[in-house]
């Protein structure tokens, strides 16, 4: 690979980056690749310090992991899946997409830092450079020059693809601990008693679906000019315009479709509970939900289905709680929540959609026409459970997802025509808001600890679940920490998760 000059090091990695380089980042970048004392060694003591400081704070963000020797690098599941592939151009663009995961998750750790640490590391970059920067600047700089150092030979780019994994969230030894090859049968059996009263549920009637309170609908504030599956595709196609050949839409682009696709929910709503709202921090530092701002949390992910890269919409909703119906329920909790996942193929239509609630739990796969569920693997592994029959959705459609109250369950997905009232209207933003959320204080906090489990979610349920390895099993989790299979092994975000239990058809006419 050629060296990267860190003169041309992209500053795209941040939304406030992406304007011109100012007079005195170009300074900074000549005093960092002209003076020795300000080199390499420099910028290593730089990463070093920051991450020292993040770590102290205990303010570590783990959506993306950490690459072992690579400070300025951090990798997630359909990142990895490209590692032993790029080559030539393809690296450059994959090491470009690794250094926005970065920045990404430094940008929040430095903003979640006590200000005291923040005017600190910034003290001691305005000592040892005399060219004003900001810390994310000097930072941003020294990636370039530290890539330029670490990865132009070859035995150094193979050492980082070995090293560019994301650790799985299933704990061996918590299998080992509860003799798994004897539990998990037991534990398959009540799976499969659950998936058994599921499609018993789904077997009836729309109409006939048991109402506890009021059915209420909640549908996106914004008005949106509907885009045919041609337009969804053209943006699809020309956000691929790149080396790996990964869909990126712009700002512009990504919010056209989101607004496309953005689900309608139907929630059954006896209580507070059963509204959807801001997560928040309350001044006792337990986490909360504020419903008088019903919020849809929005992240844009990607799968693989073969050489294809597709492009995944997710849509995150948070409740107050799931309340317990009695001393003994094993379920219930503050704070609850799904998350609505639609996968686009290349002609802009939807493949499939899938759902878990927010702790990993309840993973339902509601295949369009344009996908068929594949044979299954073991036995003992969680197969891929389909409720319903394959949805359809037309361009001039909406769809509804349909939640039960209390526990929350999907109890239905149907479309419809393109609906404009409801009794609320919610608002959406980015998920990425959750990693840095106001205190009362000041200060600034991520809902997700340092190990990506919102604390105060415990379930009880983690006392009897903990031999199938996942540990807290029930709390809420961050992206990327989502294992959603209690039997066998199957993550949220792994890239070949769909390729592997459903493939592409093309239906009859």
């Amino acid at each position: 690979m050629k060296k990267t000059s860190a003169i041309l090091l992209p500053l795209l990695f941040c939304s406030s980056c992406a304007t011109a380089p100012s007079s005195n980042q170009h300074l900074l970048r000549q005093r960092l690749t002209t003076q020795k004392n300000l080199g390499y060694q420099h910028c290593d003591a730089l990463f070093s310090e920051t991450e020292r400081s993040i770590a102290k704070a205990g303010v570590v963000d783990s959506e993306a992991a950490r690459i072992a020797g690579y400070p300025y690098l951090r990798v997630n599941r359909f990142l990895a899946s490209y590692r032993h592939e790029a080559n030539g151009k393809q690296f450059e663009a994959w090491i470009d997409q690794l250094k926005k995961l970065a920045f990404e998750g430094l940008q929040v750790e430095i903003r979640n830092l006590p200000a005291s640490t923040r005017q600190q590391l910034q003290d001691k970059l305005n000592h040892d450079i005399s060219a004003p920067a900001t810390l994310i600047e000097a930072l941003q700089q020294c990636a370039g020059v530290m890539q330029d150092e670490t990865l132009d030979e070859k035995i150094e780019q193979d050492s980082l693809r070995k090293k560019a994994i994301v650790p799985s969230e299933y704990n061996l030894w918590q299998r080992l601990a509860g003799l798994y090859p004897l539990t998990a049968p037991m534990f398959r059996l009540g799976i499969k008693h659950w998936h058994e009263q599921t499609l018993v549920s789904y077997s009836q009637p729309l109409s006939k679906l048991r109402i506890m309170g009021k059915l209420v609908r909640h549908i996106p504030e914004q008005k949106k000019t509907p885009l045919s599956f041609a337009n969804v595709a053209k943006i699809i196609k020309l956000s691929s315009r790149n080396p790996l050949n990964i869909p990126l839409p712009s700002a512009e682009q990504k919010n056209q479709l989101f607004e496309q696709f953005t689900p309608i929910f139907e929630i059954d709503t006896v209580t507070e509970n059963d509204q959807f709202g801001t997560p928040k921090w309350q001044i006792d530092g337990k986490p909360a939900v504020d419903t008088s701002k019903p919020m849809v949390y929005r992240h844009l992910s990607h799968s693989r289905l073969g050489d294809q890269a597709l492009l995944q919409l997710n849509y995150t909703i948070w409740f107050p709680s799931r309340p317990k119906n009695s001393a003994l329920d094993l379920l219930g909790g503050q704070l609850d929540g799904i998350t609505w996942r639609v996968t686009l193929l290349p002609d802009g239509k939807p493949w499939l959609f899938d759902a878990i609630h927010n702790c990993g739990c309840y993973h339902l796969f509601f295949p369009t026409r344009y996908a068929q569920k594949t044979e299954q693997g073991w036995w003992l592994d969680e197969p891929a459970f389909i409720p319903q029959q394959p949805v359809t959705v037309n361009e001039n459609e909406q769809t509804i997802v349909r939640i039960a109250s209390a526990s929350h369950y999907i109890e239905r997905i149907y479309s419809s025509a393109a609906i404009t009232e409801g009794e609320y209207h919610y608002q959406s933003t980015e998920a990425s808001n959750l990693r840095s959320l106001a205190l009362a204080d000041g200060h600034r906090r991520s809902l997700f600890s340092q190990d990506g489990i919102v604390v105060g979610t415990e379930r009880g349920e983690r006392f009897i679940f903990w031999p199938m390895g996942i540990p807290n099993p029930g709390a809420m989790r961050q992206w990327g920490h989502h294992a959603t299979a209690f039997v066998g092994s199957r993550h949220f975000d792994d890239p070949r998760l769909l390729e592997n239990n459903f493939k592409r058809i093309q239906p009859e006419k």
